[in-house]
């Protein structure tokens, strides 16, 4: 016997429309189906896409962590080191005006109102303490005066 589903006798019209429901049913739920394999194979893709994009991105960003880590470790190298011989000049360069000054200390000028290369000590004095841009200038002033001020007054 067969479990099928029951249809009305063969030549009547009831049995035509049944037989076309069921066509249609069956068509139409085939086109549903392919839709939504369409439709999951679509957002599949979509998430592949998206996943291969942020993969690229992640590596994208590590390499630029470890490039900005090497150059960070560079010039903080560099700064040190800078500021090191910033420091050396700087305590030398103290030393030797302390030592200037005590040389113009002991000394007599005649005529002088003021010590010798005043405006000079002063203008490196001041450059040194803004701790900006570049005393060579004034530092050159400074040895220039005194080489031909108190050097030449000594002999």
């Amino acid at each position: 016997m067969h479990t099928c589903m029951s249809y009305p006798e063969p030549h009547t019209h009831l049995f035509l429309g049944r037989i076309l429901q069921d066509f249609q049913s069956k068509v139409l739920k085939d086109e549903w189906e392919k839709h939504q394999k369409y439709m999951i194979a679509k957002g599949n893709k979509r998430r592949l896409e998206e996943f291969h994009t942020k993969e690229a991105l992640d590596q994208q960003i590590n390499n630029f962590r470890q490039q900005d880590g090497i150059r960070q470790s560079q010039l903080d190298e560099r700064i040190d080191d800078l500021q090191a011989k910033f420091s050396d000049i700087s305590t030398a360069l103290q030393f030797d005006a302390n030592r200037i000054d005590q040389k113009l200390a002991s000394m007599s000028f005649k005529g002088e109102t003021e010590a010798p290369c005043l405006g000079q000590r002063t203008n490196v004095t001041l450059c040194l303490q803004d701790k900006k841009g570049n005393c060579d200038a004034f530092i050159k002033s400074l040895e220039k005066c005194v080489g031909e001020t108190v050097v030449f007054k000594q002999q």
